[in-house]
């Protein structure tokens, strides 16, 4: 009877041992195919798109840390809400 009891467990072992491996080999396969595609697209793996600089245009100006210069140079100018009640 033990001996049935053991050809039962080593049954188990090889059958589990089977279907890991066999998920892991489809894994594998898995991966190596996206990569694949990931290296076909534009840029590849490590080629991203250059970062653009940004530019701002000169009449843009760097506010204060507490805003009150920034509000006063550009007191001269209109926001839409003024423009809008001014109308």
């Amino acid at each position: 009877m033990e001996s049935s009891g053991r050809a039962g467990v080593m049954a188990v072992v090889v059958v589990s041992s089977s279907v890991g491996l066999v998920a892991f080999q489809i894994h594998k396969r898995l991966v190596s195919d996206f990569m694949k595609k990931v290296q076909l697209e534009p840029g590849g793996v490590n080629g991203s798109k250059p970062k653009k600089k940004v530019r701002f245009a000169a009449g843009v100006v760097d506010p204060s840390t507490d805003n009150k210069e920034y509000r006063k140079r550009g007191s001269g100018r209109q926001t839409n809400h003024e423009c809008r009640r001014s109308h």
